[in-house]
């Protein structure tokens, strides 16, 4: 494996000093007038930038002293926690990425790593320690949905791996009936298996919170042609109209069909992220220059009429997203009561949280609910249409979660934190990164958050646990073998990695000189290119198709015994087919290269056109 070494062991200690300072510098600019809260992740634009400074400025005196004060207190800890961790490393010297990575020569606290030092894993398992609140791990179930008995027989191991509950997002998977029965897609889960799968997550001590949708991401609804006169935008099936009269019945059977099934649950998320589309359609634009109300007024008044409702007919606490809160001012959230009734879950996958959830939004947050959840990805965060999960880069994006979460302790009433795992980026998406090839992920991150831990000792804790028999694929750059593993739904994972090295393989061999310059569109079409040319650019190019034919055999046997058959063809369909035909062509147009033992004077018109 390829190690990549840096030099003098400096670039942690910079990153460390450039992070430490951009927050310092932020905190002190702050103390100037506060600027625009961005959209999530970047890619939203903003409304009415001006709001939240002329919110600041109406604000009391008191309260003015109040955060000023708060901002001194965050400055020390920022300090100190800034000096630790300069020590840590300073004791440590080791090479991080030389340790992420497997390298012999690296070291812990100024010792060899040993190979068996299995320190943090008792029969197995990993410890557990004090930490903040729950470990909340994220089924995304919709339009794919494995069979109930892995999805049980998974239950256990999620325990084992330090789990306190399940997010279950089924989306059209739930068996809905009555009115409501097209809401289910065809394949959809049984009442029973829901049933059983609650009764196995209780006897683990599992928490269950479904998630259902009540505002943005309503496509597996809205895209049913009864259901067409609810969409706030006619050709846009995303978002539900709020000032429809007929849309808050239907949220409301929705839930009460939710907890019919989950009775005893202590919480229910109802979505609420990234509704792209309010107040455009004409009913809502009147409603809003009636009413004299802003766009955020707007999305206040639909969340709570569905929070109010939850809460007084079932008792139980409700969860939403917050990005749509982080542009919103904060006299807008108090006056709207919604602090009241929903506990928020703050959502990133990508890096520099602080940056993109500045001090002034959990300022905001803190001052209205009383609830606060955070949530970072284990998978299904990278691209619409990958299939491997970069476990590197999921650790990182916990690991700055875990260091948000340490400078706010004591502050904000965390509750816990959701590991999310996506498995469809909306309805209409392809399917990214299946639930059991990304297990190795899941532990790792679990045992980073329970453990603080992510050097060579812990990755071996977590590969014994893992079963796998080397050490774990963590970075995609470096894949150079298949982890072979014993955890439930291995094979996938396996599946997983060898299309991955096997997609390199095929990359390698398009990308030489040969392929671009003997076997290219113009040489295939007039069949006209130097034998031997031909013969070394794909050379190999029958093992690899053997390969790919193989791996499509396997992917079908090892998928089948966890997902049903629509999924095993789409899932090969997806990712096996396109590389598959694209062999088959290459493999037919060698052979008619190879034919041809003269060829026609220049200029070169095509195998049957005249000569000039």
């Amino acid at each position: 494996m390829f190690l990549f070494k840096r030099q003098n062991n400096l670039f942690p200690l910079l990153g460390l000093c450039l992070f430490s300072t951009g927050v310092l510098l932020y905190l002190i600019s702050s103390n100037k007038k506060l600027s625009p809260v961005p959209g999530s992740s970047g890619h939203r634009k903003r409304e009415n930038p001006q709001n939240e400074d002329e919110e600041l400025l109406t604000q009391d005196p008191l309260h003015l002293a109040k955060q000023r004060e708060y901002k001194k207190h965050l400055l020390a800890k920022i300090k100190n926690s800034a000096m630790k961790k300069t020590e840590e490393n300073r004791k440590m010297d080791h090479d991080p990425i030389g340790v992420m990575l497997h390298n012999p020569e690296a070291k812990n606290g100024g010792k060899p790593i040993g190979a068996f030092d299995m320190v943090d894993t008792i029969k197995g398992q990993i410890k557990t320690k004090d930490n903040f609140g729950h470990r909340i791990v994220h089924f995304d179930l919709k339009g794919a949905p494995p069979k109930m008995s892995y999805l049980i027989s998974l239950l256990p191991f999620l325990r084992t791996i330090g789990a306190t509950g399940i997010l279950v997002e089924y989306e059209d998977m739930f068996p809905y009936w009555g009115e409501l029965e097209r809401l289910s897609a065809h394949n959809a889960y049984k009442r029973e298996e829901i049933s059983a799968f609650l009764q196995e997550a209780l006897k683990n001590g599992l928490e269950v919170i479904p998630l259902i949708q009540t505002f943005g991401h309503m496509e597996f609804v809205l895209k049913l042609k009864e259901f067409i006169s609810l969409r706030e935008v006619p050709n846009y099936p995303q978002v539900i109209c709020p000032t429809n009269n007929k849309t808050l019945p239907l949220l409301k059977k929705i839930i009460d069909q939710m907890m019919e099934v989950h009775p005893g649950i202590s919480w229910i998320h109802i979505g609420s992220d990234e509704v792209y589309n309010i107040g455009e359609c004409s009913r809502c634009q009147k409603y809003i220059s009636s009413s004299g109300i802003s766009k955020n007024d707007l999305f206040l008044r639909h969340s709570v009429k569905v929070a109010q409702y939850i809460k007084s007919s079932y008792d139980i606490q409700p969860i939403m997203w917050d990005d749509e809160f982080r542009k919103t001012p904060l006299k807008s959230i108090i006056d709207s009561g919604i602090g009241k009734y929903v506990e928020i879950m703050i959502w990133r996958y990508s890096p520099g949280i602080l940056a993109g959830i500045r001090n002034d939004i959990w300022e905001k947050y803190s001052e209205v609910f009383n609830g606060i959840w955070v949530a970072g990805a284990f998978k299904g965060a990278a691209q619409p249409d990958s299939f491997l999960t970069d476990i590197n880069e999921r650790l990182n994006n916990n690991k700055e979660w875990m260091d948000v979460l340490n400078l706010y302790k004591g502050n904000i009433p965390f509750r816990g934190i959701v590991l999310t795992g996506w498995q469809r980026f909306d309805h209409f998406a392809v399917l990214c990164e299946l639930l059991p090839q990304g297990i190795p992920s899941l532990a790792v991150n679990l045992y980073y958050i329970i453990n603080k831990k992510s050097d060579h000792n812990a990755l071996l804790n977590v590969g014994k646990v893992l079963g796998c028999d080397s050490f774990l694929n963590m970075d995609l750059k470096y894949i150079e073998y298949v982890n072979h593993c014993t955890f439930p739904g291995y094979k996938v994972y396996e599946i997983s990695q060898r299309l991955y090295m096997l997609k390199k393989d095929v990359d390698n061999m398009l990308k030489t000189s040969y392929v671009r310059g003997w076997v290219s569109d113009f040489n295939i079409k007039h069949k006209y290119a130097s034998p031997q040319m031909v013969e070394q650019g794909l050379q190999d190019l029958s093992m690899l198709l053997f390969e790919y034919r193989k791996l499509a055999t396997d992917s079908s046997n090892a998928l089948g015994e966890i997902y049903d058959e629509y999924t095993v063809h789409e899932w090969i369909e997806n990712n096996l087919q396109k590389t598959s035909d694209q062999l088959n062509s290459l493999f037919r147009a060698r052979s008619e290269l190879l034919k041809q033992v003269d060829w026609p004077r220049r200029p070169v018109l095509g195998h049957n056109e005249k000569e000039l």
